[in-house]
């Protein structure tokens, strides 16, 4: 292949994903009362003060990668490394915003709510794992307090995969409706998805992620995207694999187990 051709399939490459980001996010994001400092109302997916915020969130189990992260070192937004800055992990940049919001009292925002985040790599490994052989590592996890406004915000990678899960993002809700840290539990915790179009094709084009391939499990294979949160925690993206994406949803509080 020539070098004409070759940077013909980038620039397409490029082209469709970022097409594909828009697209899947365009049609929420243009009714969104929420937005990102300095970037205009456009970047966001969701207002509390609609119906649909006010739905009470579904539950998704646990898994067994959870770990109390409690210690003052996991209470970051920035979960890209370890807390020591050391191991910072390769991948597409994700900027997560989520605003908490309780459903049982007019879906108005929660303060001072822990949310904690766990995710795999681009590889499809957990840190802080000793099956996995990283106990010793804490790239990828965190916690943070929700604002007066109810929000907070994770920048973090696009997970990758491992057998027999889809593309997942992992979280648990501390609140007045449930404040265990208990690892043997589903107590207020859900899972976060991505499109089927997006994930494959990162999945087989870009680095790292294409060192795996695609997913053979996908969305609609999945246990937790379909009998527990019933496919209604896909989030929205902004963006493209170039420059990272965005996304933004709402956890309406106490989740319905």
């Amino acid at each position: 292949m020539n070098n004409d051709l070759q940077e013909n399939e980038r620039v397409t490459r490029r082209n469709v994903l970022g097409k594909l980001g828009s697209v899947i996010g365009l049609a929420t994001l243009a009714a969104c009362g929420h937005s990102f400092p300095g970037r205009g109302k456009s970047s966001a997916v969701s207002s509390s003060s609609g119906n649909e915020a006010c739905r009470v969130t579904p539950s998704g189990e646990i898994g067994p990668y959870f770990a109390d992260d409690s210690a003052r070192g996991f209470n970051r937004s920035n979960i890209v490394a370890n807390i020591d800055g050391s191991e910072i992990q390769s991948g597409i940049p994700l900027e997560l915003t989520l605003y908490i919001v309780d459903a049982e009292n007019a879906c108005k925002p929660m303060a001072g709510v822990q949310v904690d985040i766990w995710h795999c790599n681009a590889h499809g490994t957990y840190s802080d794992i000793e099956r996995e052989h990283t106990e010793t590592q804490s790239w990828l996890r965190g916690y943070q307090l929700s604002d007066s406004a109810g929000k907070l915000v994770f920048n973090t990678i696009i997970p990758g995969w491992y057998p027999g899960r889809a593309t997942h993002i992992h979280l648990r809700i501390r609140s007045v409706y449930s404040d265990t840290a208990s690892p043997f539990d589903s107590a207020n915790t859900t899972q976060l998805f991505f499109s089927q179009p997006v994930v494959d094709l990162i999945n087989t084009t870009v680095a790292p992620y294409k060192s795996k391939g695609a997913n053979s499990t996908t969305n609609a294979d999945d246990r937790v995207y379909t009998e527990q949160t019933n496919g209604q925690m896909l989030l929205s993206l902004s963006g493209n694999n170039i420059n990272g994406y965005r996304s933004s949803t709402t956890i309406s509080l106490p989740i319905a187990n």
